[in-house]
């Protein structure tokens, strides 16, 4: 399991340094530092490497079993900020993390299995929000008027927005921006 895991976090790197494309199974044995024939032992082919790379890069971004134990919106931040950065300053942006996310979304025009992939999990991450600010509208922290589906996806949306901006101007600070998005939704 080792040797799949080198190879996973080598592909990883080499999507964020130079796209998906560009990426061949030899750079990502060299970079691993194990033969070429451990890629075709582990993978059955390069598509297949890079959509596993790609998939555990992302699921990291959005931990479900983390996300599970959340109990209150403001407890969002810390994880967010956890799953895009690089310990140990969470204001610093994760460059392979936020490179292999925006090559995935790139790739998913292109590869079906890759989007289905993703939409689950972006489906399953919703759906945790979504039960979420249910619960929080039930005490009464959050406005009951929005339909919680609905703010979930916009604070989630929103989210997604504030990484865009860090990555674009990786000095602004998204933390503060965060924590305002959250109290607009508090009573």
């Amino acid at each position: 399991m080792a040797t799949r895991h080198q190879l996973l976090d080598a592909a990883a790197q080499l999507i964020a340094e130079v796209g998906w494309g560009r990426v061949t199974t030899r750079a990502v044995a060299e970079r691993a530092g194990l033969p070429h024939g451990a890629v075709s032992y582990h993978f059955h082919g390069k598509q297949e490497l890079l959509t596993e790379a790609a998939m555990a890069t992302v699921e990291a971004m959005f931990p479900l079993d983390q996300l599970r134990s959340v109990t209150k919106l403001t407890d969002l931040i810390p994880l967010f900020q956890a799953s895009i950065s690089t310990p140990p300053d969470p204001e610093t942006i994760d460059p392979v993390s936020s490179g292999v996310l925006a090559e995935a979304m790139r790739e998913c025009g292109r590869n079906p299995e890759l989007r289905g992939r993703i939409t689950e999990l972006l489906r399953a991450y919703r759906s945790l929000v979504t039960d979420l600010v249910h619960a929080e509208q039930g005490r009464g922290v959050v406005e009951r008027g929005p339909d919680a589906t609905d703010l979930a996806t916009l604070l989630i949306a929103a989210g997604d927005g504030l990484l865009l901006h860090a990555l674009l101007d990786p000095q602004l600070p998204i933390a503060g921006a965060a924590e305002v998005l959250l109290a607009l939704v508090h009573t």
